[in-house]
């Protein structure tokens, strides 16, 4: 036992923190998905975009039907950037990238293959994006570029952040059993907060953790769990959305506990090891 809680610590030490931001990105990215290519493709008629010019005209056609200004537009070719790097976008390469300079900061991206408009953004969706599903997924581009890497490295954070929870578990049921003989509580302060949050929000936790790893793999079955996309919470959406911050909300206070304990271990540690 004494080993599983010394892995426990200090295995807390490197991913409370890593918890606390997916706890928190998963709020923000709920209410602002990550754009996505097949939700934001206008068809302009099959025009080959194969100028700057040509991908001009197109972004200035979706301008005035959506009545939005095109005075200061300007384009430039790129071969991916932080929202087409995913492969969704490979059969457009190399895209257009088309900013209006507008007030909300629209950027439309036109395909070179087809002369379609196959995203759009604006400024506020990029900014919200940054504190949520960037950050939720680990996504920047140069490394979402590299599938492999991006792939193995989310993989084993969720692996090894699934055997740290299951860890907790253990030691937190072992702990509530010794102070229900002892009828003592097993800790005192930040440490009960912590311990008590543990364990009732456990199921969650560890199910939600394992879930992420696994939606790594697009036909597994518990990929739903990890975001409630499933009866009754699908046909109830905003009963969808409270459940989903309020875990959310409490996950991140355990996280954070677990955050400020670590931080106080880690001090602690440096104290001793400079005393000696």
């Amino acid at each position: 036992m004494h080993l599983l809680i010394l892995l426990h610590r200090w295995w807390g030490v490197v991913f409370c923190l890593l918890f606390a931001m997916w706890f928190a990105s998963g709020i923000v990215m709920h209410f602002v998905p990550f754009p996505a290519r097949d939700k934001a493709v206008t068809s302009t008629g099959r025009v080959e975009a194969v100028s700057e010019d040509a991908a001009r005209d197109v972004a200035a056609g979706y301008a005035r039907s959506h009545r939005l200004d095109a005075s200061r537009v300007t384009a430039e070719r790129v071969d991916y950037d932080q929202w087409t790097v995913s492969g969704d976008y490979d059969s457009d390469r190399p895209l257009f990238r088309v900013a209006l300079n507008d007030t909300a900061g629209t950027v439309l991206y036109v395909s070179s293959t087809g002369g379609d408009i196959v995203l759009v953004t604006t400024r506020q969706i990029r900014t919200f994006n940054y504190f949520g599903s960037i950050a939720h997924w680990i996504y920047p581009a140069a490394l979402r570029h590299h599938t492999k890497v991006w792939l193995a490295l989310v993989w084993w954070l969720s692996l090894i952040g699934t055997i740290g929870v299951g860890l907790g578990v253990v030691i937190g049921i072992a702990r509530l059993g010794t102070a229900i003989g002892k009828k003592t509580p097993a800790y005192q302060g930040l440490q009960l907060w912590h311990h008590t949050l543990g364990l009732v929000f456990a199921p969650f936790i560890f199910i939600w953790i394992l879930s992420g790893f696994l939606s790594l793999s697009e036909d597994w079955p518990l990929r739903s769990f990890h975001t409630l996309d499933f009866a009754p919470l699908t046909s109830r959406p905003l009963l969808r959305s409270v459940v989903i911050v309020a875990l959310c909300l409490c996950g991140l206070a355990f996280s954070l506990t677990g955050v400020v304990l670590a931080w106080r271990r880690v001090r602690t540690t440096a104290a001793d090891t400079r005393g000696r």
